[in-house]
């Protein structure tokens, strides 16, 4: 167990803000900044905890943006990558993906990104409603176990799932049939590039990536290694590939 001052070095070491710290092992802002000014003595142990869990992480930064590639043991050397119980125990004290063992932190959603994701959630679910299709529809938070490898966990905004036996009670197992995922700051690269490639070698049929930045709709369909990418303005209609009549509109949705 780390003691105050090694907490301090680590936390300076990573460049980490009180704030942040906070917002990544779930402990309030208050009790943290009251461990590391010497107000509070004695902290809880299972406060120690969560601090020193995210203290131990190492955090990298690349093109995709910021993620935990690995954690340290106490010999120095690096540790496997995480696994999905690993992701499922961070999970209630980060919003975060898993991806091929890396731990992906995600932005926080802003009012328009949420307005797009209960839009869509509504123009879907009613047509399924309509149409007493036995398909699912859900939205973030909903884990999605992709490869089946105990290794990826992702948390689209949006998936469709017609084989309801790959549901379980955390989310599913498996590729949805569809996903959309509604850029937001920094993730949007992510979104274009790497889940991109995860969807698409997971078996996925459509994916969408809405961007509400430059208020498009890229729609990629697959089928097997083939690719269909059409790229669609807001003042389109863009059509559901995976249902037979369903089209969505984007210029009436807020701005």
């Amino acid at each position: 167990m780390m003691n105050l001052e090694k907490m301090k070095q680590r936390k300076k070491q990573l460049h980490l803000t009180n704030q942040e710290l906070a917002q990544r092992s779930g402990v309030p802002l208050g009790t943290i900044n009251k461990i590391f000014s010497g107000a509070t003595k004695s902290p809880k142990y299972t406060t120690l905890l969560a601090l020193e869990r995210v203290l131990g992480m190492y955090f990298y930064y690349d093109q995709d943006g910021p993620y935990v590639s690995m954690a340290r043991e106490k010999d120095g050397r690096c540790a496997a990558g995480y696994t999905a119980e690993d992701y499922y125990g961070l999970q209630e004290r980060m919003q975060a993906e898993l991806i091929d063992g890396q731990l992906y932190y995600m932005t926080a959603p802003g009012r328009l990104h949420q307005e797009l994701v209960g839009e869509l959630h509504y123009r879907v679910k009613d047509y399924i409603r309509k149409n007493r299709d036995e398909s699912r529809v859900y939205t973030a938070p909903f884990p999605v176990e992709l490869d089946g490898d105990g290794r990826t966990v992702v948390q689209p905004d949006l998936v469709v799932v017609c084989r309801r036996e790959l549901l379980d009670d955390r989310g599913m197992k498996g590729a949805p049939d569809f996903v959309a995922e509604v850029v937001s700051g920094s993730d949007g690269k992510r979104d274009y590039a790497l889940k991109l490639r995860k969807y698409w070698n997971g078996g996925v049929k459509e994916y969408w990536v809405v961007d509400p930045f430059k208020k498009t709709v890229v729609a990629y369909r697959f089928q097997g290694e083939e690719m269909d990418m059409k790229i669609y303005g807001f003042q389109d209609k863009v059509p559901v590939g995976i249902f037979e009549d369903l089209v969505i509109g984007f210029g009436e949705f807020g701005g």
